[in-house]
């Protein structure tokens, strides 16, 4: 078996289990199998799942790595799904600038950069969602109240019965085309409260690919919940 991940495997047998499941936990696949299944089963088994692995060791690092943020200069960050890295710079004056390639944090204090950082995630979401939700409701007929912009544990995004929005401004990490389909899916919940067919068909109707961002969110939502 060639992988990548060969030093990295933790086989535990059980005779409770009944059958095999493999997973990630801290860099290291986890295979839990009932006693009589064979090493060679094994093997051609997780060769088999040679690609499904490395894809969720890749997430699941990416994952830690973003949990442990501290701040400093030369962190990497995620901006409308362009990586950018981060410069600090002491000043007294505090702002935020922002190149191509980085982000350019400038205070007393470097205890101040997720603050200020935040803040212009904020900044930056709030332009591009005032110009994208007048598109989109003109676009898709369907007026809204208002909308905020808030921390969400996991949510990216709501509607409520009375027509306000709120997004998660964790979503301004996300790319663009991510960034539409959420703001169809909430503005399809203004006729739709619901996930039912009818609601679906909506979002096809705006966002044919909807389902390729669903999996998209699905397979990168822990970049950005940290």
């Amino acid at each position: 078996m060639q992988n990548n991940f060969l030093d990295r495997i933790i086989i535990k047998r059980t005779q409770r289990k009944k059958t095999i499941s493999i997973s990630i936990k801290e860099g290291n696949v986890i295979v839990l199998s009932p006693k009589l299944i064979s090493q060679c089963y094994l093997n051609d088994l997780l060769e088999k799942k040679k690609n499904w692995i490395e894809k969720k060791l890749k997430q699941e690092k990416g994952k830690r790595a973003i949990q442990k943020r501290l701040f400093l200069d030369g962190e990497k960050f995620l901006k409308f799904g362009k990586e950018k890295t981060l410069i600090y710079k002491k000043s007294a004056l505090t702002k935020v600038e922002e190149t191509n390639n980085s982000i350019i944090v400038y205070c007393l204090q470097q205890k101040d950069i997720k603050k200020l950082i935040e803040a212009w995630y904020k900044d930056s979401l709030n332009i591009y969602l005032r110009e994208k939700l007048n598109f989109f409701k003109e676009l898709m007929n369907l007026d809204y109240n208002s909308f905020i912009i808030k921390l969400y544990k996991n949510r990216l995004g709501s509607c409520t019965y009375s027509g306000n929005l709120s997004f998660n401004w964790k979503i301004a990490m996300m790319p663009y085309d991510i960034i539409n389909y959420i703001i169809i899916h909430e503005l399809s919940h203004l006729k739709h409260f619901n996930h039912s067919k009818e609601f679906w068909k909506l979002v096809e109707m705006f966002c044919p690919n909807y389902k390729e961002k669903k999996n998209w969110i699905k397979e990168n939502k822990s970049l950005i919940f940290w």
